[in-house]
């Protein structure tokens, strides 16, 4: 693992941008302490953030899901990641490169317990960018191999997945146990059995030119990717329909293929031990995967 001097990492905490050896939040602050926080993942091509507005909309809505009142607007925070985008690509070197931005915002920091009035700051936030190298995503032809998790996804009414908190232990957990067994990560079913989603991803499955993808009221979050390639089918005539399905539905797929902001579409090749479409990438993949690059280009006006 390459140092944060030498990887040339950008910090932005509550419109600063600080050396990344001197970043530091309080101990007292809740997202340390209950893992109390939201947070949303972006990348940019040439550059430019895909779909940054979006995400941002989400995490206001995440926000009144669980009850934070956040301390800037979309537009303020917009512009503060903006801004550390080009505080990096304006070091020496790295004006050509293509960065991931995740923003972290705590309810705030003060005195131990749950209770408001415990309080003693307003909402914190912290923007990192780094090299999208630092998040290598495996070749289209490659692919993934994923392990369907015996750990069940977290049920909507403890923990609702349209909100994109910084509670990840549940999804943590699952990909460290697919991790232990050879697997790239993990998919995740809930409590009576049917496929949610991936730690950090979407998951799709084409069979005979149909593609299904787990509804939102499964237990998901609302993917700005995933929603992307949805509209994508409806542009391309693609059949696509959000359906509750078990894992022996992916077994039997034609094609399997996850969806997130940095692994875009990405061929699910094994899934617990078992070959995918004999271990290639499919046809249907292929076109979306395609697809979504004009989509990017088209949107950020990009060559």
């Amino acid at each position: 693992m390459l140092s944060a001097k030498k990887r040339k990492t950008v910090i932005n905490i509550n419109g600063k941008i600080i050396p990344p050896e001197s970043a530091n939040v309080s101990v007292f602050d809740r997202s340390f302490l209950y893992g109390d926080s939201l947070y949303e993942v972006v990348r940019t091509y040439h550059g430019k953030p895909f779909r940054l507005k979006e995400h941002l909309i989400r995490m206001e809505k995440s926000a009144a899901l669980c009850h934070m009142k956040l301390g800037h607007t979309v537009a303020q925070y917009e512009k503060e990641i903006l801004k550390t985008i080009a505080a990096y690509r304006a070091q020496p070197g790295k004006s050509n490169e293509d960065v991931y931005m995740r923003i972290v915002v705590s309810r705030g920091s003060g005195k131990i317990g749950f209770g408001l009035k415990n309080l003693e700051s307003s909402a914190d936030f912290v923007i990192i960018v780094e090299p999208i190298s630092m998040f290598p995503t495996p070749a289209f032809v490659k692919g993934t191999k994923l392990q369907i998790s015996k750990r069940i996804r977290n049920h909507p009414k403890a923990i609702d997945p349209a909100m994109k908190s910084g509670n990840y232990l549940n999804s943590l957990l699952a990909y460290l146990t697919a991790a232990d067994e050879g697997y790239d990560d993990a998919l995740m079913p809930d409590q009576q059995g049917f496929i949610t989603e991936g730690t950090t991803f979407n998951v799709f499955y084409v069979k005979r030119g149909i593609v299904a993808t787990p509804p939102l009221d499964v237990g998901i979050l609302d993917g700005v990717t995933r929603r992307a390639i949805i509209n994508l089918c409806v542009e391309l005539g693609i059949p696509c329909r959000e359906v509750r399905f078990p894992k022996e539905y992916l077994y039997e797929a034609d094609e399997v293929f996850v969806s997130s902001s940095l692994k875009e579409v990405l061929p699910v090749l094994d899934l617990d031990g078992k070959k995918i479409n004999k271990g290639n990438a499919g046809p249907v993949s292929a076109t979306l995967k395609a697809a979504f690059a004009d989509l990017v280009k088209r949107e950020l006006n990009l060559k």
